[in-house]
Formats: structure tokens, C-alpha cells, sequence
């Protein structure tokens, strides 16, 4: 298959994904058609004034719009986590099925690509890790100024999760006893490789690191475990401090 035929057939792929998801907006059936309508208009609102999708989202009254931002984004969660198996976009690992631990993923980030925070091919599932570690890194050099998104075609010097094919550019072994845990990522193409020098040797090694020291992953589960049972302001204390414990690990593997 050429490049042009391999890229016509991922933007056939990418096309089917979004009728898919569109067919199901909205958990509630009968909200469908509204919440279609809803959501085109939040697009067309991010792409001619480069505002911020997510805190259009946000800003949604429940007493006033069809839909809230937890509906819309549970929504689109669903239909992402099936399209990747229930795994991370980047580290392929399981998905822990809470909120919280399966955040969306913008994949060119929406504080300097607001134009494409509600696109649906800049949108991925990611664990929190990946996450928290990419952050609002660019990958590749896209001109933040671009109102078209790139074509799959375009993309060769960096992995993007809806683009490529996960098999074809990385390659990952995993290994564990009662005792150890050992991972490997090796990237097999420009893309993969820089996929691992970027983010995925930096996930294996904090995975690692508390698989492999009994009292950390015994703590860390416990805090996991918790997952969405506190609401409010004491969901987001949990959820600071977890960001710190990550932070501290992080920390731990530079040093």
C-alpha cells in the first residue's frame, strides 16, 4: 500500500470513528439529536474564535443546556476507551475504570492548540501517568496558528495515537513475578522511537520503581483504590496529593 492509499484508508478509519461516536453522544438515547446539535455548535465556536472547548464544556449550565460537561465527556470517554481496548493511547497498559484515572488526552495540547481542543482526532484516552508526563508538551512542529488539522499522512516524526498503528511502531514486553517487574518499550520506526525517548522510558521506569518496592505499590494501590468514592472538594485533595506522590516518584527516577 503507498502512503496516499495508507492515509485515504486511515481518513476513511478516522470518518467511520466520528459517525460512530456522533450516532451516541449522549448516554441518554433520547438526548442524541440535541446533544449533536450542541456539540456542533461548540466546534464551530473553537474553530472561529480559537476558544478553549474544554472550558466551553465547562461552562455549560445544567439548568439551561441539554447536557452537562461530565455527560459530554463520559460520553466521548465510552466511545474512545472501546476504540483503544480499555488501554492507555500511549503505554498500552489497562485502563482503571474511574474518571479520574482515564483522563482525555489532547494530543496536541488545547492551551496552545484551542482551535483543535474539540476536534475528534485530537482526542485520546490516556492513564493518568502518560498524562500527567506529557502534559502540554509539542510534539512535532505544528504551527500553533493552523486552523486545519493535519492529514495522517503528514504526521512522520512523532507518534500520534489516532494516526498510527500501535503495532507497527512499538514493540513492549512485560514481565513480572511475585517479586519483579520488568518493562521494556522499543520503538521499531522514526515515530516509535520517539515515543520512547519522549514518554515511554519515563513510564517504565516509574512503574518499575514502585512494583518493585512492596511498601510503595502497597500504598499506591490503597490510594487507588479509593477511586471516585469522595465527591467535591475532597476528590480533589485525593486527586492533588496523588498528582504529589507521582511527582515525588518522578523526582526519584531524574535524580
Amino acid at each position: 500500500m503507498t502512503p496516499s492509499n495508507r492515509g485515504d484508508a486511515i481518513r476513511i478509519r478516522l470518518r467511520k470513528e466520528l459517525a460512530d461516536y456522533l450516532a451516541r453522544p449522549h448516554r441518554t438515547k433520547k438526548l442524541h439529536t440535541q446533544t449533536r446539535d450542541l456539540l456542533r455548535t461548540l466546534f464551530r465556536k473553537t474553530r472561529k474564535g480559537l476558544a478553549d472547548g474544554w472550558a466551553l464544556l465547562d461552562a455549560l449550565d445544567p439548568k439551561e443546556d441539554i447536557a452537562t460537561a461530565s455527560q459530554l465527556k463520559a460520553a466521548l470517554r465510552d466511545q474512545l476507551v472501546k476504540l483503544q481496548a480499555n488501554r492507555c493511547c500511549y503505554c498500552r497498559r489497562w485502563l482503571v475504570n474511574t474518571a479520574y484515572a482515564r483522563p482525555i488526552e489532547h494530543v496536541l495540547p488545547k492551551a496552545l492548540y484551542a482551535q483543535f481542543s474539540l476536534h475528534f482526532w485530537n482526542l485520546a484516552v490516556a492513564c493518568t501517568d502518560c498524562n500527567a508526563k506529557k502534559s502540554d508538551k509539542i510534539w512535532g512542529t505544528i504551527d500553533p496558528a493552523r486552523m486545519t488539522y493535519p492529514l495522517p499522512g503528514s504526521i512522520d516524526d512523532w507518534f500520534h495515537p489516532r494516526f498510527h498503528d500501535y503495532d507497527q511502531h512499538i514493540r513492549y514486553v512485560r514481565l513480572e513475578s511475585n517479586e519483579t517487574t520488568v518493562i521494556v518499550y522499543q520503538g521499531k520506526t522514526v515515530q516509535g522511537v520517539a515515543l520512547c525517548e519522549s514518554l515511554l522510558k519515563h513510564i517504565a521506569a516509574k512503574e518499575m520503581l514502585i512494583a518493585n518496592n512492596p511498601a510503595l505499590s502497597t500504598f499506591a494501590a490503597t490510594i487507588n483504590e479509593c477511586g471516585d468514592r469522595f465527591k467535591s472538594a475532597k476528590a480533589q485533595k485525593l486527586r492533588d496529593f496523588q498528582d504529589e506522590l507521582g511527582a515525588s516518584v518522578t523526582r526519584m527516577i531524574e535524580t
